[in-house]
């Protein structure tokens, strides 16, 4: 099976349904508002009671309220779901204008309900009792699990990283909390098996110093799965990875990924790093990490195209990469060192692309007439380099 493409253990899989407010109710459809914008989230601190700044919205809530991501019944529905930044405990607020009177068929959705069918249980309905609950925490909460790496930034604020597993005390509740954050930005997402102590899980965390003391709160974190790799250690299959939204745009999401590789590349146990269905943005993240890793570890000096095959697999094996992955950042740091007037070196260069494309996609392209099948492999060519420009442009 391709590595690539190898299947993860059964997670438990998901669910959505939301509202938009409108003036004078008449018909059905101004008692629909869109769930996604109804629905508010927020990290919170004791200092923030009284504030509604930070509140950040999800981009799917079809796991909760269906597929149309639509809540009915109700007119300038907001739906407060909060977190203390540290230990996630957790309120629901909801508030409204009106709600419509259940008439036959035509049933307000229960919001409430839904909710509860996806947060643990122990969530506060109460705001004060909440925040009285955010204020405990911020004076006793510390991470579950081995801190593993930490790093400063700007100013007071530093970042810690722990490794965590479901064995690890407490943490079963905590990530209860957690993992309900992929529901409302990773698209598909599903819980992770709590019975299978196999999985293992990496948390970033910002600390900051109050009183001499240190607060800290969740920044995102990462999941993965061991694989056997023969003939007696594992393939490490990153399953899940998210910045939480108040800290994306920061470059965290780049130093939990190179923590996470440089965990794995440092254990003798660990034989390759591979990702699970990565979406656009993450293999992104993960091109432009594991291409600067690789030019900073000088893996591809005096490479030229064509690269022999041998040399791509003892690389892959060497930095602990899929080929697939390996192949790609190769391709990016020759194209980045490529002179376009060298046309023979060019012409070397496409060749061995090609080659790649070809055997990643030769059953459906073996399908095609010749001449539609020669066409196709140009077309794809020439993504694949505008892609590889787009990555080597963002190096910069």
């Amino acid at each position: 099976m391709d590595q690539e493409t190898e299947r993860i253990p059964k997670r438990r899989k998901l669910d959505r349904d939301e509202p938009q407010p409108n003036s004078e109710p008449s018909t059905l459809d101004d008692w629909a508002v869109s769930s996604n914008d109804a629905l508010c989230l927020r990290l919170v601190r004791p200092e923030d009671m009284d504030s509604e700044i930070d509140i950040f919205h999800p981009l799917f809530t079809y796991p909760v309220f269906g597929m149309e991501e639509t809540i009915n019944g109700y007119q300038n529905l907001k739906i407060k779901l909060y977190y203390a930044a540290g230990s996630l405990a957790t309120y629901v607020g909801i508030s409204y204008d009106n709600r419509r009177e259940s008439n036959g068929s035509q049933q307000p959705d229960d919001i409430m309900a839904l909710l509860s069918e996806k947060l643990p249980p122990g969530f506060a309905v109460d705001y004060d009792e909440f925040m009285q609950t955010v204020q405990e925490d911020e004076k006793t909460f510390v991470p579950f699990g081995t801190k593993i790496h930490e790093f400063d930034s700007d100013g007071d604020v530093s970042y810690e990283v722990y490794k965590c597993n479901f064995k690890t005390p407490g943490f079963k509740e905590y990530h209860r909390r957690l993992q309900v954050f992929l529901l409302w930005f990773i698209e598909g997402a599903s819980f992770l098996e709590e019975n299978d102590e196999r999985w293992e899980m990496v948390l970033l965390f910002e600390r900051q110093k109050k009183d001499e003391k240190n607060i800290y709160s969740i920044v995102g974190y990462a999941t993965y799965y061991p694989f056997f790799h023969y003939p007696d250690r594992k393939r490490m299959r990153i399953s899940q990875f998210i910045i939480l939204p108040p800290y994306q745009a920061r470059g965290l999401g780049e130093r939990l990924y190179k923590v996470l590789y440089n965990d794995f590349f440092q254990r003798s146990d660990v034989a390759e790093m591979t990702v699970e269905d990565p979406n656009e943005a993450f293999q992104d993240l993960r091109d432009k990490c594991d291409l600067s890793w690789l030019i900073e570890q000088d893996a591809f000096a005096g490479l030229q195209p064509p690269v022999p095959g041998p040399t791509v697999k003892e690389l892959a094996t060497r930095f602990k990469l899929s080929k697939r992955q390996l192949e790609r950042c190769m391709e990016m740091a020759l194209l980045r060192n490529l002179k376009l007037k060298d046309k023979k070196a060019y012409q070397a260069y496409r060749m061995q692309v090609k080659r790649r494309i070809f055997r990643q996609n030769e059953e459906a392209l073996m399908g095609l007439e010749k001449e539609l099948r020669l066409e196709k492999l140009d077309e794809t060519y020439v993504a694949v380099e505008e892609d590889h420009r787009r990555i080597l442009e963002r190096l910069k």
